[in-house]
């Protein structure tokens, strides 16, 4: 096993720099899809263990492939990954220009996908990857050009937050069959790169059924992964492969603790409607009596159900009266404390605290706000006491979007 950290999971230097240090006796090295991460990526793997991989994906120019050949005039251990098959003949011509042997791998579009949040970015319809055909040709033009015995790497990509193990054996097993393949077509294949995909429970429900969780542990995933290329392997009497993954929130999504402090708290707070408060529903419009006294009569016999909907009822006509300039601020706030009042006294009211905190989403956590991401939220005092009030965390910006009401 030979993995490699994709540097777009977290691109800060020091981050980076140990994962390369700390993974260097495990020859783990680093997967780079732009320009800019191949260099940081180069810089990095430069005081790592030489036998590190470089796995190069993503959009490749001519400018983008130079630097990956220059990483092997460095020494470092680069793998070209092919995303388009367009992308060989730049390759096969600037590898001769710049009279270095590359190493290649092509990434395959599998038919395996996963229906989840994250299973859009794999399957026939993906982003990136080379179909079956389109893997043939490559084959074919690597051999006429008597480079066959560079590609070495087989990269696919199921989806990040591959919710079960059982899923994962499908699309291994099927990459598998397909190294096999490529051996049997005189490829000198030597890695299986399972791309990313190990998932992190979030929301600590150990369930496949979540886009937020998954139902294995590192163990059972390896486990999942290692059974099925040797399975599919024996079968075809090839050598086991070495078998990398481009593993990222696996990685580093423990790495840091984000600690705000809830610097106040908005209660909600009920008008206490006295008789008086009301006494113009029973003077004024006809409409708005009728439902005062649907909604008395409910409370009366202890209806609950019929009080939720006269309350909803009373509320809506008595807006309307506010907006027809019928009814003043002070009278709309008693019908809003007295449907209150009713709500809380037959057991439906649900008050909810708005804390505000300082800090902001956009800033510190926006994935939460981007992709509706769900993170692991805990008090760090008062741990003593069982939580008693539900609340929203809101954060100091002034974007309604700014607050937290997902844990």
């Amino acid at each position: 096993y030979q993995g490699v950290y994709p540097v777009k999971g977290n691109q800060d230097r020091f981050v980076v720099e140990d994962i390369v240090k700390f993974g260097s006796s495990f020859r783990f090295g680093l997967e780079a899809g732009s320009k800019p991460e191949i260099l940081l990526a180069m810089s990095c793997l430069c005081k790592g263990n030489p036998d590190a991989f470089l796995v190069c994906n993503g959009f490749k120019d001519a400018e983008y492939i130079s630097l990956a050949l220059l990483g092997r005039k460095l020494a470092l251990n680069t793998v070209i990954v092919l995303e388009q098959e367009e992308e060989l003949d730049l390759v096969i011509e600037l590898s001769q220009k710049m009279n270095v042997r590359p190493v290649i791998g092509l990434r395959a579009k599998l038919r395996t996908k996963h229906s989840g949040h994250f299973g859009s970015t794999s399957g026939e319809k993906g982003k990136f990857g080379l179909t079956t055909t389109q893997i043939v040709r490559v084959v074919r033009k690597l051999s006429q050009s008597g480079m066959l015995d560079r590609l070495q790497l087989l990269h696919f990509h199921i989806g990040s937050q591959i919710p079960s193990t059982s899923l994962l054996s499908d699309g291994v097993a099927e990459a598998a069959q397909l190294y096999c393949e490529l051996v049997r077509l005189g490829a000198h294949m030597k890695v299986i790169d399972i791309g990313g995909g190990l998932g992190i429970d979030y929301d600590g429900s150990k369930s496949g059924e979540s886009d937020l969780s998954v139902a294995y542990s590192l163990e059972e995933y390896a486990e999942a992964v290692v059974a099925s290329v040797r399975f599919v392997c024996d079968r075809s009497s090839v050598k086991h492969p070495v078998i990398c993954s481009e593993s990222g929130r696996a990685i580093v999504s423990h790495h840091s603790v984000l600690i705000f402090e809830a610097v106040s708290a908005d209660k909600p707070m009920v008008h206490q409607a006295t008789p008086d408060d009301i006494q113009f529903l029973l003077e004024g419009d006809e409409e708005a009596r009728a439902n005062y006294e649907d909604l008395y009569a409910a409370v009366m016999r202890g209806d609950h159900e019929s009080c939720l909907l006269y309350v909803d009822q009373l509320k809506q006509r008595c807006v309307e009266g506010f907006k027809e300039g019928v009814l003043s601020i002070e009278q709309l706030a008693s019908v809003d404390g007295l449907c209150e009042w009713v709500l809380k006294a037959i057991g439906a009211s649900d008050p909810v605290h708005t804390y505000n905190i300082n800090l902001s989403v956009f800033t510190s956590i926006p994935d939460l706000w981007g992709i509706d991401q769900l993170f692991p939220i805990v008090p760090i005092h008062k741990l003593d006491q069982r939580p008693g009030t539900r609340a929203i965390l809101s954060d100091l910006t002034c974007d309604s979007d700014g607050k937290i009401n997902k844990f």
